[in-house]
């Protein structure tokens, strides 16, 4: 991993939760009330994907990551996003795209109690509806919730909520937009 700067200088929000949960609306606020810096592992997945012309489909993302993750090593992605989060000198992050096991432990080993990592879930019935109309993937809008199911299952999917137990902070978001505001202006409450 590249280190550009002292680790003691950054503090490091690492976003977890299934699809469709509001990891991004947690984001967005933390950028917008915090001056946070976003880093996620999906663009760097789409980079690679784009420079060899790969539809920009979950599917195609999700093999793309396996095969990296194979070929390379477990840690290949999550030090990728490692560097970029150093290379950006920024002092608070947000690292997201933590999914499987291992993707943790780089960053405690190297922010220690600057590292905080968020658990963000929603219901399966919500979550599949978000993920529906924000059309982030490619054939999104037209997914059917059986297929949303099926999804569920995937090798980068299945250890989400299982890691999220070991999460600091948990944020339910099956309420409305304000309380979720309140809920991460809680957690930031404790964090800063």
């Amino acid at each position: 991993m590249i280190m550009f700067n002292n680790p003691k200088d950054k503090k490091v929000i690492g976003l977890i939760g299934e699809k469709g949960p509001g990891k991004g609306s947690v984001a967005k606020i933390l950028i917008e009330k915090y001056s946070a810096r976003h880093f996620g592992t999906s663009a760097i997945l789409k980079k690679l994907a784009e420079l060899v012309h790969l539809p920009l489909t979950r599917d195609n993302l999700i093999k793309l990551a396996l095969d990296l993750k194979d070929g390379f090593g477990p840690g290949i992605v999550i030090d990728a996003l490692s560097a970029e989060i150093e290379k950006s000198g920024a002092k608070l992050v947000i690292a997201d795209g933590i999914r499987m096991h291992g993707d943790v432990e780089p960053f405690w080993d190297r922010y220690g109690e600057n590292f905080k990592l968020i658990y963000v879930t929603a219901p399966l019935k919500d979550r599949f509806e978000r993920s529906r109309l924000r059309k982030e993937k490619v054939g999104e809008e037209n997914m059917e919730f059986k297929q949303f199911i099926e999804e569920e299952g995937r090798l980068t999917e299945v250890s989400i909520a299982e890691i999220g137990k070991m999460a600091d902070y948990k944020i339910d978001n099956s309420g409305t937009a304000k309380e979720l505001e309140r809920q991460v202006i809680d957690i930031m409450g404790k964090i800063l």
